[in-house]
């Protein structure tokens, strides 16, 4: 009995590899197919324990542990009492056929077949059978909306399917493919967009087998869409949105210690200027310092105001016992040179928020803050103030002093740190070279004289004698450029020199590679380097139509004139790049760009302008870049590191499209992004106005005058008689750019912050993917995102929550007609509104009165009034025949319904704003919090929010005047003039 108990089993666990998984992705097939395919078995684990009794089968039994399946433990057990099993696959050389027709045979016949088989030969048997792929087994299945798309996610645990296709078995050519990105689960991630009418359907698919590399095609699979899709995660309070991603990141890399941290090497007793940005507008970072001493951080922060009196890092239950205790254990504030508040702050992580506590002064309370120390763009500040020694050869120093192969040698070294920079009285090995020039030679001639450098003193006698010279030092740890002239030849030679301070190797937080560093990778000591890799080493290296002696010496590597390979067939179009300006070297004005995830960032450090044409030199803060399409051509680096510069031919202050291929992935991947290269002198040479580079985007007021934006010629502005709560200008292609007051009589009017003070404005100059004379904003990346991701995760990733922008006091928003492009960059700091508005979903009835005064209710698509309710007699109409969608208050809309009219507009009155006595007792925070999360939503789709305070004008000419408004929003300004026209006379 327990022989041939043993012996069903061994032949049981052989069908059970046979037998495919149930999966959320099933095959839909004949019920009589189901009833072969749905076995699924499962070992019991006293079935296992009764099997270790026996060696000979231990391995078979400890194999086919993960291939029983629980529904059919019962089953099992009848067996082992000699129970036949009905209607079970046998084995692989049993196909399933023959397993129907012989639906009723004892499978204990089976087993009594297999007697004359010894045990030596079963065991070998096994791993002879041919062992078939399970079926495509998905372990979750996500819908999500991304960019006001659906976007699916489907993970699994293995490998065995490397892509899908979104269609049918039979069709010729599955294209495109989803192709599986690894994921922590030891299997793919498939991403791909689909429809919002697929949630909740089934939508055929067929995998791809990896092994085999081909497509199955045994059955139809479908795949079972999740009903609903989700929101991204949204932050729970509009304090905690900058750096919640981070937040949550570090977490997870904390438990796997620092395996995947990406470190930055910054110079022993270096300090550096560091962007520093809080989770709170209330707790305004105005400037950091970071200084590095034997690889400890800390920061110095300023703050704007001086309403908090202590910081303390560590939990809130430690904050409140320290101030309970005299503050024992906390930051206290030190008032700087000028005045204001600064606080020192130990830092463990770069790129990492650091939670910390302010206690306000006035509120005698703790809040939570979060603080970033970002290491893209870090800018050298400098050594401590002293005197530092080296000698040749000599051990234990702090630095050393070397120089290109030749006879151009140090032998000592003196460097001062003063307030006022840098310098070196380097001692040469004899007296071969007479002046020193920081350039080239050919610069070094040009000058006659005016710079050069002529020895300070004179060490030794006769055969020893030395000469000495004081130069500047523009960086550290970067080779400086530099033209020795022969006392004998009377020519000058090239040369560098490079002063290499010891360095700590520091955290810089998770890795997502390339945050970072420009290419400085933070020991570039040089303040004027602008990611070049140091080479910008010369004084005045950023000042105007120059030669710019003494930096940027690339001798012809850039490739730029006549050095690229042609590539004509390339996805880049032809650009003019001809100006007016004088030949020479310029700094941009301003840079924005956009492309990618947004997470590998790109500067511009110089205009080149040759023969009339502009040549830009660009640089990515990844290594991985081989190339850049521009222009119609192929363009390779000047130089390469942990950033990768390139010059290209580019038109000045217009968008200019390039392609960029990174090899980080297993294969090479080429992203497209757009530039924006703003150069004032070049439109002032045109003969056009110059209005500068910059907006406050986070105005307390009204602009009185029109604000300066990159790119776009101020034209006029539309005259306001009677209004209070908005603004309109005007700008080039039609372009307007529209101001609405959303805290002027609110509670938010004289907000205070929590700490008593009342918000500060703050002048911002298209920041997000922007640099006006400074580094970008800094882009966390992963190196398997932006250089290694696929599309779809990249989209993913890149979406930005912009909600934040609503709860400025003043909104901006960016009207563009229809086929109108718009500078890049420009939608990160304005609510864009892209004309036309023709499925506008609006939220109250009154507005839709305003529309049918402007014969602008044809480009309504959805309202949020049923037809029973609405009061709006031709919106009455649209929704009983269907053309016009109820989708409820703007609240709690359906987005399904959202999404599927495709609406790119909504406007709302007033409700939402916060009020002086709120219904539910909400506080003005909790009122704010609340309006971002509903506004999150919509940004999330992709559809700008208006918000009409017409209402809170206080007479009925100024209500009047928000015709103007919605005649610019929906095109129909003429008719707008001529209503309030007849309105007023």
């Amino acid at each position: 009995m327990k022989r041939n108990s043993k012996r069903f089993l061994a032949l049981f666990m052989a069908v059970s590899m046979s037998v495919t998984p149930t999966t959320v992705l099933h095959a839909e097939e004949s019920s009589e197919t189901d009833q072969i395919q749905n076995v699924e078995i499962k070992q019991d684990e006293n079935i296992a324990q009764e099997d270790s009794e026996t060696n000979e089968k231990s391995n078979s039994a400890e194999d086919s542990k993960e291939e029983i399946g629980k529904n059919e433990q019962a089953e099992v057990k009848d067996t082992q009492d000699n129970v036949p099993v009905k209607e079970e696959p046998v084995s692989d050389n049993t196909n399933q056929e023959n397993v129907q027709e012989n639906g009723n045979q004892n499978i204990t016949s089976n087993v009594e077949k297999n007697d004359n088989t010894n045990q030596e030969n079963q065991e070998k048997e096994s791993p002879e059978q041919e062992v078939s792929v399970p079926e495509f087994k998905a372990e979750k299945v996500e819908a999500v909306v991304v960019n006001g798309k659906i976007q699916v996610t489907v993970s699994t645990k293995d490998e065995n399917y490397d892509k899908i296709y979104i269609g049918k078995k039979e069709d010729s050519e599955k294209t495109p493919e989803v192709k599986g990105e690894k994921n922590n689960l030891s299997g793919y991630d498939f991403v791909f967009e689909t429809e919002v009418e697929n949630l909740g359907q089934k939508l055929q698919y067929v995998p791809h087998l990896t092994e085999k590399n081909e497509w199955y095609s045994e059955k139809d699979m479908f795949l079972d869409m999740p009903a609903e899709a989700q929101f991204p995660e949204l932050a729970a309070s509009v304090n905690e949105v900058a750096g919640a991603n981070l937040l949550s990141a570090g977490e997870v890399q904390s438990k796997e210690v620092a395996a995947g941290h990406k470190t930055v090497e910054l110079i022993d007793g270096a300090s550096y200027k560091v962007e520093a940005t809080s989770n709170s507008g209330m707790f305004n970072i105005t400037n950091c310092v970071l200084s590095n001493n034997n690889g400890k951080m800390t920061a110095v922060i300023t703050l704007s105001g001086k309403s908090y009196s202590h910081i303390y890092v560590g939990s809130e239950e430690d904050a409140n016992k320290a101030s309970a205790n005299n503050f024992e254990g906390c930051i206290p504030f030190v008032i700087n040179a000028k005045g204001q508040y600064t606080y020192t702050l130990p830092v463990e992580q770069l790129n990492t928020p650091l939670k910390i506590w302010a206690f306000s002064t006035k509120s005698k309370k703790w809040y939570d803050r979060t603080i970033t120390f970002k290491s893209e763009g870090m800018q050298f500040q400098g050594l401590k103030e002293g005197t530092y020694e080296y000698v040749k050869d000599a051990t234990d120093q702090v630095y050393t002093v070397t120089t290109d192969p030749g006879k151009f040698s140090v032998t000592e070294a003196t460097l001062s740190k003063t307030a006022e920079g840098m310098k070196a009285k380097v001692t040469l090995k004899g007296t071969g070279y007479d002046v020193l020039y920081l350039g080239s030679d050919e610069d070094a001639k040009k000058d006659d004289g005016k710079n050069w450098i002529i020895p300070c003193e004179t060490k030794g006698e006769g055969e020893n004698q030395q000469y000495v010279f004081e130069i500047p030092v523009s960086a550290l740890n970067t080779s400086i450029p530099i033209a020795t002239h022969g006392t004998k030849s009377k020519k000058w030679f090239n040369h560098t020199i490079t002063f290499n301070f010891n360095t700590n190797t520091v955290d810089a937080g998770e890795d997502q590679s390339n945050s970072g560093d420009n290419g400085n990778n933070g020991n570039n000591g040089g303040s004027n380097n602008n990611g070049n890799n140091g080479n910008n080493s010369g004084s005045g290296n950023n000042g105007g139509n120059t030669n710019n002696s003494g930096s940027n010496n690339n001798s012809g590597q850039n490739g730029s004139d006549n050095k690229y390979d042609s590539n004509t067939n390339g996805s880049t179009g032809r650009v003019n790049t001809s100006t007016k300006l004088a030949d020479g070297v310029y700094s941009p004005d301003g840079f924005l760009w956009s492309g990618g995830t947004g997470k590998v960032s790109i500067t511009c450090s110089q205009i080149r302008i040759s023969g009339g044409q502009a040549y830009a030199t660009i640089a990515f803060s990844s290594s991985h870049y081989q190339y850049v399409k521009a222009n119609g051509s192929t363009y390779y680096p000047t130089s390469q590191g942990s950033s990768t510069t390139f010059e290209i031919p580019v038109e000045l202050n217009k968008n200019n499209k390039i392609i960029g291929m990174t090899t980080a992935m297993s294969q090479a991947h080429e992203i497209t992004y757009s530039i924006f290269v703003y150069l004032a002198g070049a439109q002032a040479a045109e003969g056009s106005s110059v209005i500068g580079a910059g907006m406050a985007s986070e105005s307390k007021k009204l602009d009185q005058e029109a604000p300066s934006i990159i790119g776009l010629e101020y034209q006029g502005e539309i005259e306001l008689n009677h209004a209070q709560y908005f603004k309109i200008y005007e700008y080039e292609q039609g372009i307007k750019l529209l101001e609405i007051d959303l805290a002027s009589g609110t509670p938010r009017e004289n907000q205070e912050d929590e700490s008593g003070e009342v918000q500060q404005s703050t002048e911002m100059t298209q920041s997000g993917r922007v640099e006006t004379k400074t580094t970008d904003q800094s882009k966390k990346e992963e190196e398997q995102t932006e250089d290694g991701a696929s599309e779809a995760s990249q989209n993913q990733s890149e979406q930005e929550d912009k909600s934040e922008l609503y709860l400025n006091n003043i909104v901006k928003y960016l009207i563009v007609p229809e086929g109108v492009e718009i500078p890049v960059g420009l939608d990160k700091e304005t609510i864009v509104i892209q004309q036309p508005t023709d499925k506008t979903y609006v939220a109250s009835d009154v507005i839709l009165d305003k529309l049918e005064q402007l014969g602008a209710l044809n480009q309504v698509k959805a309202v949020a009034s049923e037809e029973k309710d609405c009061t709006n007699g031709i919106i009455k109409n649209a929704l009983k025949d269907k053309s016009v969608d109820s989708i409820g208050k703007y609240d709690e809309p359906d987005y399904k319904k959202l999404i599927k009219d495709e609406c790119n507009l909504t406007v709302m009155d007033t409700e939402i704003l916060p009020k002086e006595d709120s219904e539910t007792q909400e506080t003005l925070e909790d009122q704010l919090n609340t309006m971002k999360e509903i506004l999150s939503k919509y940004d999330t789709l992709n559809i700008p929010v208006f918000i009409d305070r017409s209402i809170d004008e206080e007479d009925e000419l100024a209500q009047a005047e928000w015709l103007k408004v919605y005649g610019a929003i929906f095109g129909c300004e003429d008719k707008a003039e001529a209503i309030y026209a007849e309105l007023t006379k």
